[in-house]
């Protein structure tokens, strides 16, 4: 393929094109998303859109591969409302390795799994242990959008959360037509405020020290709102975006200087 006509999506391409494109990298994406509630002013899919867009582009401009995103997640805290999927945290585990097990089986051997959802984080760490373990000489990475996403961007709002200032922003920049900002909303209540001032902000009082997971988000919220989700501009979306496909851009440069060889247990 030549720059102009690289194709980065794995679900776009014939088992031909994959070979072909297989002779300039090995390298693929992974993203994986969430479906669950955001709000009533933004989409079940929000995390699954916003990491695909970010993962997509970034392939794109560095001719990598990305397949298609998983876009199921470990979601339970979120199922007081309606429409949220949730996953079994074993069940993301088993998903992630019948893919990345597929992937590395036809040659991918540089595999970067990307979250886009932090309630998977710990089902994908569990996963890539595995994946080394099993896949020797290959090289399995993990990042999250949320490691590169924020960087710069201060909310007016100074929350950084759910549904809030920053997803809502962002997603006005992937998904515009799919963001109800007559819906948008400042939900910052009480028990939210002790909740993230102690455990999740992050210079919170015990932020570093425990985790007691997370809490049902009914507890904290009536509309599943954490945050002001109306601060949102497409502006501020639009500068995260381009923000966060530099971030990957970087972590897939640094990729593409990482060898799969050797024996590289977990």
């Amino acid at each position: 393929m030549t720059e102009s006509e690289w194709r980065p999506r794995l679900a776009d391409l014939s088992w031909a094109d994959v070979r072909e494109g297989l002779k300039e990298t090995d390298i693929v994406v992974v993203p994986v998303g969430a479906i669950e509630q955001h709000g009533p002013h933004l989409p079940l899919g929000t995390d699954s859109f916003n990491i695909e867009a970010v993962a997509e582009k970034a392939a794109r401009l560095e001719r990598v591969f990305v397949a298609p995103t998983l876009v199921y997640g470990v979601s339970d805290n979120h199922m007081a409302f309606s429409g949220t999927v949730t996953l079994r945290p074993r069940t993301l585990i088993d998903l992630v390795l019948d893919v990345a097990g597929s992937l590395h089986e036809h040659g991918f051997r540089r595999i970067l799994l990307l979250n886009g959802h932090s309630g998977n984080d710990s089902a994908i760490g569990v996963a890539a242990q595995e994946l080394r373990s099993a896949l020797r000489g290959a090289v399995i990475a993990i990042s999250s959008l949320a490691a590169f996403v924020y960087d710069g961007y201060v909310p007016r709002s100074g929350i950084v959360y759910h549904a809030d200032e920053g997803e809502t922003a962002h997603s006005l920049a992937v998904v515009p037509e799919l963001v109800r900002m007559d819906r948008a909303a400042n939900e910052v209540t009480a028990p939210f405020l002790s909740y993230y001032r102690r455990y999740a902000a992050e210079d919170g009082e015990m932020t570093r020290l425990v985790s007691y997971g997370l809490p049902s988000t009914d507890a904290l919220s009536t509309s599943g709102i954490m945050g002001d989700a109306s601060a949102a501009t497409a502006g501020a979306g639009r500068r995260m975006h381009e923000v966060a496909v530099s971030g990957l851009r970087r972590i897939l440069g640094d990729l593409k200087r990482t060898p799969a060889t050797g024996d590289r247990g977990s």
